[in-house]
């Protein structure tokens, strides 16, 4: 699932024509199969003292780096990028609703929890 979200990615972004609908959801990436990194904290919750936001990043086989966001063990984001150009590739997506269906936002927003996970 995740090699068809990245394959649609690149494939998009090669032909120019990058547009996102609304209603365009994605499935969070299965990361059963891919390679644990590393675990971080960072803060996406301004009203919340320090670092509240867990970030688990895990590698695929073929690259990419995939980034899971959780805030108390409730997964709100995640994000996808080749290590070669973390610039272009960069995408982020993020579950509005609580359905774990997420849809992505531009990666210049900056981005909080959603209400549904506090």
């Amino acid at each position: 699932m995740l090699r068809t979200i990245l394959s649609t990615i690149a494939l998009v972004m090669f032909l120019g024509q990058w547009t996102v609908q609304a209603q365009q959801k994605f499935p969070l990436p299965d990361i059963s199969k891919l390679k644990s990194l590393t675990t971080q904290m960072s803060d996406h919750a301004p009203d919340i003292p320090g670092k509240e936001t867990t970030m688990d990043f895990y590698s695929t086989p073929e690259g990419q780096i995939v980034t899971i966001y959780s805030y108390k063990g409730r997964r709100i984001a995640f994000s996808v990028h080749s290590n070669s150009d973390v610039q272009k590739t960069y995408r982020i997506f993020i579950d509005p609703t609580g359905e774990r269906m997420f849809q992505e936002v531009s990666p210049g927003v900056q981005w909080q929890i959603p209400a549904w996970a506090r």
